[in-house]
């Protein structure tokens, strides 16, 4: 399972205290040499989709030992000088929620050696990151193609439409897109429901599988995923994302189910929504969908 790292207020460890008394000269190996990140640009090869990401945070090793994952921009301070191996592993929220911060296994770490000079600053402003090349990118589904491949199920009462307004599709420097998925949730308890029309085989057990997607709405929605378990058909909601009316980014971690139901096997991806509003109307926005996982 993806280990993770609750973080609160100031977001990272503090990794020196100087104490000052006095007229007493500072303690030359107090004073540290600073490493900057300004942010993560992702770069992506052909068939792997959007280059659009949420990377929030960076994890930083210094020589092979773990100095914290801090928040970008971020400056940290390391006690440290000469050349120095730097390991800069790119984090974000796992499955959107603030307080659970985790790096992102699906992207190479960046490695770089670095000449540290206390009391001065080595920054990285822009680094370029990748997927790394063992990945199985097993289903997308970016609403371009004629034929969406993903559709609603008996349960629901409204539509999943393709919708090229320019106002509402998501859009990303350099790229082409049109369309995104699109959903209208009347106000008279209207039930929304779609779900992938193929069905996939997860790797074995602990190893991981996400979803990612960006989305907007003003109305909560559920990602789960329904497979089949020594006979038995089950449907599992797995998270339940908040609204946010500017397009987003998630990372959903779809690990769980196989981690302990190893039986599982004929996985498909749903989403699914309820009018959470007494007496206005709901939307849902979609795109870029990406079921990713180590290719064994």
């Amino acid at each position: 399972m993806l280990k993770f790292i609750r973080i609160f207020l100031s977001f990272g460890i503090p990794l020196l205290v100087l104490f000052v008394s006095g007229c007493k000269k500072e303690d030359p190996a107090l004073v540290p040499a600073y490493l900057s990140v300004d942010q993560f640009t992702l770069n992506v090869a052909p068939g792997q989709g959007t280059a659009a990401g949420q990377i929030t945070d960076v994890w930083v090793y210094a020589n092979q030992q773990f100095m914290g994952a801090f928040e970008l921009p971020a400056k940290i301070p390391l006690l440290l000088e000469g050349e120095t191996n730097i390991r800069l592993m790119p984090g974000i929220k796992l499955n959107g929620i603030s307080s659970t911060r985790a790096y992102y296994p699906f992207f190479k770490p960046v490695e770089q050696k670095v000449n540290l000079i206390r009391d001065s600053v080595y920054a990285f402003h822009e680094v370029p990151i990748y997927y790394r090349e063992n990945l199985k990118f097993a289903w997308m589904e970016d609403f371009e193609g004629a034929v969406v491949t993903m559709d609603t199920t008996s349960k629901s009462t409204v539509t999943l439409q393709r919708i090229s307004d320019p106002d509402k599709i998501f859009k990303h420097k350099n790229e082409f897109n049109e369309y995104s998925g699109y959903v209208y949730l009347p106000s008279d308890t209207s039930v929304f429901e779609a779900i992938s029309n193929e069905k996939y085989e997860f790797p074995e057990t602990g190893v991981e599988v996400f979803l990612e997607m960006n989305y907007a709405c003003d109305n909560e929605f559920v990602v789960g995923v329904k497979y089949l378990a020594l006979g038995v058909i089950v449907q599992r909601p797995l998270l339940y994302v908040k609204p946010s009316e500017q397009w987003n980014k998630i990372y959903v971690n779809l690990t769980v189910p196989k981690y302990d139901t190893p039986s599982a096997t004929d996985f498909q991806i749903f989403i699914g929504a309820l009018t959470d509003r007494d007496d206005s109307n709901g939307y849902l926005l979609m795109d870029n969908i990406k079921l990713i996982h180590i290719n064994r």
